[in-house]
C-alpha cells in the first residue's frame, strides 16, 4: 500500500472513529506507517516545546483567512502538512 493510499484509508476510517486508542489498535496493521508515526508522536512530551510548535503550526494553518475551516479539515491539513515526516517511513 502506498502512502497516498494509507492517508486516504485513514481519512475514510477516521470519519467514523470515536475513540483514539481503539481506532489505532484496530487499524495498526492496515495503516502501518501512520500507526508508527502515531506511536512516535503520541507520547507525553518532556518539555512544552513540542506542544508549542504544534500550536504554532495550528495557528498558522487556522489563521484569520481560514477561520471557517472545520476541525476535521484542520486535522487533515495538519496530517498533509507533515507528509514529509510520513514519507520517512516508506
Amino acid at each position: 500500500m502506498t502512502l497516498d493510499e494509507e492517508i486516504s484509508g485513514y481519512i475514510k476510517a477516521a470519519r467514523s472513529a470515536d475513540d483514539f486508542q481503539e481506532f489505532w489498535t484496530s487499524y495498526c496493521t492496515k495503516l502501518p506507517r501512520l500507526s508508527n508515526l502515531v506511536r512516535r508522536i503520541n507520547v507525553i512530551p518532556v518539555t512544552s516545546v513540542t506542544s508549542e510548535v504544534l500550536f504554532s503550526v495550528t495557528i498558522f494553518v487556522h489563521r484569520k483567512q481560514r477561520a471557517s475551516l472545520s476541525s476535521r479539515t484542520l486535522r487533515y491539513l495538519l496530517v498533509l502538512k507533515n507528509r514529509h515526516v510520513l514519507e520517512k517511513f516508506e
